[in-house]
């Protein structure tokens, strides 16, 4: 149904344009604004010229199809200094440019380069914070193994949940990975997700707040990844062995290079642990996983208009669900296998320098099992699921006086297989058994324009219409609004956004939390499907340039809705189902401190505070309810609010082998506990040292030495109830790498 009834509108943008990449679009001007035409302006990033352009008659200039990541704009025009800007893109980031040029006072005036640099965005209408491959390489190891660590060290505000769930801003259901400008309803937290390495991103964006229609109705933190083009390696690559304590292995590749108009990437890696989830003890016990990742990445530049890009990942994990001191007693050996393969075929087709289409098709397939324990005595449970998402995402994006316009559509097929079978052993809960199975989709249709009416003042305005059919039929229209002032005197930017959301439910097993929400034995646990959380989200914020490449910012948000996500866990199963509350509210603020590579001092550093309450209303309105009924009105904090959350990374590094070391430090507050005190607060630190041991260009080896949790506090995550118990955090481990580039 949701193919047919959007299928004229696909046609129509595959008529006049597609999903679109990045555009570059600006003016060069004089002293009063006066514009300067005939202009030559180059645009160059990491991996040589991107393109020139000339001026017209306004002196406006465009850029179309700019990949993400660090770049610089050099203009030169006949009577002025030549200038140059150097900024770093975000994905997707439509940007205005506003080059000023100083004119020659003497004919015979030696020339010098009047050169910028961006260290705060003066047209960023919403939070987020971009990293380049360059940036995530410069991290420890265990700071880049997966995109939770990630998050954790990088996120502001991002907080440890109870099973490995990781909290932003006031949502359990945060983490979702936007791969080269597409999305997937997938969790990728490791309960669900085998995940993907961040080794393979050329850049990502961590966000948080402000999103335009085209990113969908995400909500707390979307991962807008890039991933890297193997042209980008010149023909070399690296093999990285990492081995710690506590059966922590890691052995990973990658290659890349170009042959003619292709370019090729391949990475593998390779991975065991012996704590994979985080314990319901202070000790590891039967906690041991394994896993395998790999991606190819073909990049085709056609002609000089068209580049076709095709990623496949494939992932499997695993894993032992951990146990309780007396489940290891009785012999209870439950397992979990979790496998993965995706799939995103892109064409981009520059039509002129302000006009773009780009047109992506995308596959992914997995499976979930958790295998029953073995023993007769702790309860058993076994369940499986097999989804499938099959997808296009088009849109149309042209620059015109000004504004970047931007029109698109994103259409989904899902199909969504589960089983489920539990024995208590005695247990007074009874589950009824379930097999099912269902097909259905979404459908999205946006508009959005970016544009500056008045100097310095940047909008970000679209209205999105969403329709989605799996379990529930529900439609919304969400209007979405930024706006960015750039007080260029004092270096600051003030912005403000207003988003309206409409996230669909979770699909990890919401066909069983349904089931139960409707057939419950006990009739007060009948709460209905689990239904789509429809948010008003509200952020403000503040960016200084303290000095160039030192920024802090300031960012405050409110969101309040219906129908709020939550996990809830089926007695030790470990098997999570989605459920709705009534309504939830949650507000906070958050302060960053960034220093990029002090280049004369050798000291890089990320300094992030935040302060956050959330709070869920009752009654629970769809899933799997549970034996925690709540009264309409009634107010709880959920599981994993934390008031206070702190993470400081700080690193040195010297001229003499490339030799550093650093420091990361978190800091929370305590999670609640139902009915009781909250959990204590907690500190931890990592230590890491690197050095480069031996080089002959390009031949290069590098050793680094870390200790993560170096106090080995093993302190208490979170508790999600009475029934469930409670998880705590990793104990010490102490490990070395070796990477070899060739």
């Amino acid at each position: 149904m949701v193919v047919r009834i959007a299928l004229p509108a696909v046609l129509v943008l595959l008529v006049i344009g597609g999903r679109a990449q990045t555009v570059v679009e600006g003016s060069v001007h004089g002293p009063a604004q006066r514009a300067i035409p005939g202009a030559i302006v180059t645009l160059a990033g990491i991996s040589g010229s991107v393109g020139s352009a000339t001026s017209d008659a306004s002196g406006r200039f465009h850029f179309a199809g700019v990949p993400p990541g660090p770049h610089t704009l050099t203009t030169r025009a006949a009577g002025y200094y030549p200038g140059s800007y150097t900024f770093t893109l975000r994905p997707r980031q439509a940007v205005h440019v506003s080059l000023e040029l100083q004119p020659l006072r003497r004919p015979r005036e030696e020339i010098t380069v009047r050169s910028s640099l961006q260290t705060v965005d003066p047209e960023k209408t919403g939070t987020s914070y971009a990293f380049t491959r360059r940036d995530l390489e410069n991290l420890p190891d265990p700071m880049t193994e997966n995109t939770n660590a990630l998050v954790a060290n990088l996120m502001p505000g991002a907080s440890q949940s109870h099973d490995n769930f990781i909290n932003v801003r006031g949502n359990e259901f945060s983490l979702h990975e936007f791969i080269n400008g597409v999305s997937f309803l997938d969790n990728a937290q490791p309960q669900f997700s085998p995940g993907v390495s961040p080794q393979i991103f050329e850049t990502v964006s961590l966000m948080t707040g402000g999103f335009t229609p085209e990113y969908g109705n995400r909500f707390g933190g979307v991962l807008d990844i890039t991933t890297l083009s193997g042209a980008e390696l010149g023909g070399h690559g690296d093999v990285n062995f990492r081995g710690a304590t506590n059966d922590n292995y890691d052995l990973n590749a990658e290659y890349g290079g170009s042959r003619g108009a292709l370019g090729y990437y391949l990475f593998a890696d390779g991975f065991t642990s012996g704590r994979y989830l985080d314990p319901p003890a202070p000790m590891e016990l039967y906690d041991f996983g394994e896993g395998l990742r790999a991606t190819t990445q073909l990049d085709w530049r056609a002609s000089g208009r068209d580049q076709v890009k095709l990623l496949l990942m494939g992932a499997g994990a695993n894993f032992e669900q951990p146990n309780l001191l007396e489940d290891q007693e009785a012999g209870r050996n439950a397992r979990r296998h979790l496998r993965q393969e995706t799939a995103i075929l892109n064409w981009v087709r520059t039509f002129s320098s302000d006009r773009l289409l780009s047109t992506s098709l995308y596959a992914r397939t997995g499976s979930d099992r958790i295998l029953p324990t073995t023993d007769p005595i702790t309860p058993l449970s076994r369940a499986s699921r097999s989804p499938l998402t099959l997808g296009l995402k088009s849109d149309f994006s042209q620059a015109w006086r000004g504004q970047i316009f931007k029109a698109g559509v994103d259409l989904t097929r899902l199909r969504e297989l589960e089983s489920f079978f539990f024995d208590g052993r005695g247990d007074p809960d009874m589950f009824p058994s379930f097999r099912g199975g269902v097909k259905g989709g979404q459908a999205g249709l946006y508009v959005q324009d970016h544009v500056s009416p008045f100097r310095n003042f940047t909008v970000d305005a679209g209205v999105r219409y969403d329709y989605f059919d799996l379990v529930d039929t529900q439609v919304q229209t969400s209007p979405r609004v930024g706006i960015a002032y750039h007080i260029a005197r004092t270096r600051s930017v003030v912005h403000a956004a207003y988003n309206r959301f409409f996230s669909p439910p979770p699909i990890e097993y919401s066909l069983l939390a349904s089931f139960i929400g409707v057939h419950a034995l006990d009739p007060a646990q009948r709460v209905g499907d689990v239904r789509a959380y429809s948010q008003n989200y509200f952020e403000a914020g503040w960016a200084q340039e303290l000095r160039p490449r030192m920024s802090l910012e300031l960012n405050a948000y409110l969101h309040t809705g219906h129908n709020s996500f939550e996990n809830h866990e089926i007695s030790i199963s470990r098997l999570f189902l989605p459920i709705n509350f009534h309504s939830a509210r949650s507000q906070g603020a958050e302060f960053v401190l960034n220093l990029q590579q002090l280049e004369k001092l050798g000291i890089s550093g990320r300094f992030q505070y935040a302060v956050g309450r959330t709070f869920f209303y009752g009654p629970i309105t769809g899933g799997f309810a549970g034996d925690e009924p709540l009264a309409p009105g009634e107010r709880i904090m959920p599981a994993f609010d934390q008031t206070h959350t702190g993470s400081a990374n700080i690193f040195y590094r010297n001229r003499w082998r490339g030799a550093w070391t650093g420091s990361a430090l978190r800091y929370g507050s305590g999670t609640v506990v139902e009915h009781g005190p909250r959990l204590p607060q907690h500190l931890t630190a990592d230590l890491a040292a690197g050095c480069n041991l031996w080089m002959r260009e390009p031949l290069r080896l590098d050793l680094e030495f870390d200790v993560t949790n170096v106090s080995d506090n093993r302190y208490q995550i979170a508790k999600e109830s009475e029934e469930i118990p409670i998880q705590y955090a990793p104990s010490r481990t102490a490990g070395a790498s070796l990477k070899f580039h060739f």
